[in-house]
């Protein structure tokens, strides 16, 4: 399962079903249907589509998205199911958040207290601690049930706790399209070292709300389990396919 407050915009293969559902007071939910994961990325830009043409002259928000992945065994491949996208429409003239400007760069200290954040954000969540609950963006609207849910699915696999979650900095990313506020972020991958987990898809990625302040705003992490790698036989490229999107 994974939860996020932000839409990861790419282009889908019209077989894969996606129905807007209007949420009374809230909004939309874009519901899709099953899909490889190596189709994520094409159908997200449809649902991005149809969020605009439903919100008109309006801009798009993105809010709670979240979805639940399996490894079909038969042909080596992740599936994602159950995926529900939760957008509004707002007008941009009265929206109080502000781009960075497009050439803002991240100092060596941003970054590092960036890694600090995420490197307790992920203690929090290997350790089952619910207060990693609220260092996640409240667009989310995680429940305890959520949070569980998400520990579940990294736990699952492992044969020991004896272990750490530890995030490696990939990039900083300016007023990325389809996020759910302009502004910096910055995109870590998660390494795990359980007993048990033999490598990690996706990552997490931060919102910097201001200077050396930030917030989770999207939570997309995977785990491989080693016994049904060693089950199937599967090669590094096979492996590398599971993570595809």
């Amino acid at each position: 399962m994974a939860i996020l407050a932000i839409a990861l915009l790419m282009a889908a293969p019209a077989d894969v079903a996606i129905r807007i559902e209007p949420v009374p007071g809230k909004g939309y939910n874009a519901l899709v249907g099953t899909m490889d994961s190596a189709e994520m990325t094409k159908v997200m830009l449809r649902v991005s589509e149809q969020a605009k043409r439903r919100c008109g002259t309006q801009s798009v928000r993105f809010g709670r998205y979240f979805f639940d992945s399996r490894i079909d065994t038969t042909r080596n491949v992740t599936l994602i199911e159950n995926m529900r996208q939760s957008f509004f429409c707002f007008d941009p003239a009265t929206d109080p958040y502000n781009p960075v400007p497009a050439n803002w760069t991240a100092s060596p200290t941003e970054t590092a207290n960036a890694t600090v954040f995420a490197t307790r954000f992920l203690d929090r969540f290997n350790r089952g601690d619910v207060a990693g609950m609220a260092m996640m963006d409240p667009l989310i609207e995680i429940s305890k049930k959520d949070w569980d849910a998400l520990r579940a699915g990294a736990t699952q696999h492992r044969t020991s706790e004896t272990g750490t979650l530890t995030p490696q900095f990939v990039a900083w990313t300016n007023n990325p399209k389809g996020a759910a506020y302009p502004g910096a972020y910055a995109y870590f991958s998660v390494i795990d070292d359980h007993p048990g987990i033999i490598g990690t898809c996706g990552g997490i990625l931060l919102q910097r709300v201001r200077e050396n302040e930030y917030r989770i705003a999207q939570y997309d992490v995977q785990f491989v389990s080693e016994a049904l790698a060693d089950q199937q036989g599967l090669s590094d490229d096979e492996l590398d396919g599971l993570c595809q999107r």
